[in-house]
C-alpha cells in the first residue's frame, strides 16, 4: 500500500474538477442534512425555579393558531430529506465511477458521472436503508438492557446491577460495531458501483474486506481520520475569516443605510459566506469519497490472503 499517493492522488483529482464537489456535497454533506437549534427564550427559569414549562392549554392555543405553518413547514422538511436522499444516492455513484476514470487518465464529466450514478443510485438508496435497519439494532438491545436495569432497581438491586453491566457491554460493542459498519458500508458503496453487487451481497462482502484487510483499511481509516481533524480546524479557522468580514459587512450597512442598507449587505455578506462553507464541506466531501474508491481499488488489487473465505476478485 501506497499511502503517500493515497493521499495524494484524490486531492489531484478533485482539485481541478469542481463539478466533483457538487456530487460530494450531494453525496456527503446533504445527505447528513438536519435541523437543531433553540427557540427564542428556551431554557429561561423564573426567579422562584418553580416553572415548568407552558401549559397544555398554551401549547393547543399555538398549535390552533399555527397548525397550518407547522403542517406545512412539516411537509417541506419531509420532501426536501426525501428529495436530498435521492440526489445524494445518485451523486455517490456518479462520484465513485469519477474517480476510477479520472484516476485512469481518462476525461470525465458531470452529465456522464450523473447518468452513470443513476443505473445505481436506487440500490444505493437500498444500501442505506439497510444500513439504517442494522445500526439500530444494538441500539434497541442496549436500551432493552438500561430498561431493564432501571426496572430491576426496585425489586432487586442485583438484578439493577447485571443489567447495568450487560448495558455498559453492549453499548462498548454497539460502538465497535457502529464503527465497524460504518466501514463496511463505505467498501459495500464500491461493489455496488463499480462491480454490479446486490444490496445485502454488498454489505456482506464489505465486512468480508473489512476483516481480510483489517491492517490496511484501519492505517487508511486513521490517515482520513487525522485529515479530517485537520480539515475541521482549517474549516473553523476559514469560517472565522469569513466570518468577521460579513458581519463587519452587516454593521457598515447599518450605519450607512440603516435597517435597508443592513438587510442588503447583510443578505449578500450572508449568502457570500454560505457559498465559501459549502463549496468546502463539498470538495472535502469528495476528497473523502474518492479517498475510499481509491482504496477500495487499490485493495481488490492485492492478493487475497485466504482463498477460501476472501472475497471473490473483481471481474
Amino acid at each position: 500500500m501506497n499511502y503517500g499517493n493515497l493521499v495524494r492522488r484524490p486531492f489531484e483529482i478533485v482539485a481541478r474538477r469542481p463539478y466533483l464537489w457538487l456530487l460530494g456535497f450531494l453525496a456527503g454533506g446533504a445527505t447528513a442534512f438536519h435541523l437543531s437549534g433553540n427557540g427564542p427564550g428556551q431554557g429561561r427559569h423564573t426567579g422562584s425555579g418553580a416553572y415548568s414549562g407552558p401549559s397544555w392549554a398554551v401549547l393547543q392555543a399555538i398549535w390552533n393558531e399555527n397548525w397550518g405553518w407547522m403542517v406545512g413547514i412539516l411537509a417541506f422538511l419531509i420532501v426536501l430529506a426525501v428529495v436530498l436522499f435521492i440526489l445524494g444516492s445518485i451523486a455517490t455513484g456518479g462520484i465513485i465511477h469519477a474517480a476510477v476514470e479520472h484516476d485512469a487518465g481518462r476525461d470525465y464529466r458531470f452529465g456522464t458521472a450523473w447518468r452513470a450514478g443513476y443505473a445505481t443510485g436506487w440500490r444505493i438508496a437500498g444500501l442505506r436503508l439497510l444500513v439504517l435497519v442494522v445500526a439500530i439494532l444494538p441500539g434497541l438491545l442496549t436500551g432493552a438492557l438500561v430498561l431493564g436495569a432501571v426496572a430491576g432497581a426496585a425489586a432487586s438491586p442485583a438484578a439493577a446491577v447485571g443489567f447495568g453491566l450487560l448495558a455498559a457491554v453492549a453499548f462498548l460493542a454497539s460502538l465497535v460495531f457502529w464503527l465497524a459498519l460504518s466501514v463496511a458500508f463505505r467498501l459495500a458503496q464500491q461493489f455496488i458501483v463499480l462491480e454490479d453487487r446486490h444490496v445485502a451481497e454488498s454489505l456482506s462482502n464489505g465486512f468480508r474486506m473489512l476483516r481480510w484487510h483489517l491492517g490496511e483499511i484501519v492505517v487508511g481509516w486513521l490517515i482520513l481520520l487525522a485529515l479530517s481533524i485537520g480539515v475541521g480546524i482549517a474549516g473553523a479557522i476559514l469560517a472565522v475569516a469569513f466570518g468577521i468580514p460579513a458581519v463587519a459587512l452587516g454593521f457598515g450597512g447599518w450605519a450607512i443605510g440603516g435597517l435597508t442598507g443592513a438587510i442588503i449587505t447583510g443578505s449578500f455578506a450572508t449568502v457570500f459566506f454560505l457559498g465559501i462553507v459549502l463549496a468546502a464541506g463539498g470538495a472535502y466531501s469528495a476528497y473523502s469519497s474518492v479517498y475510499w474508491t481509491l482504496l477500495f481499488t487499490t485493495l481488490r488489487n492485492l492478493p487475497a490472503p485466504a482463498p477460501g473465505g476472501a472475497v471473490a476478485p473483481a471481474a
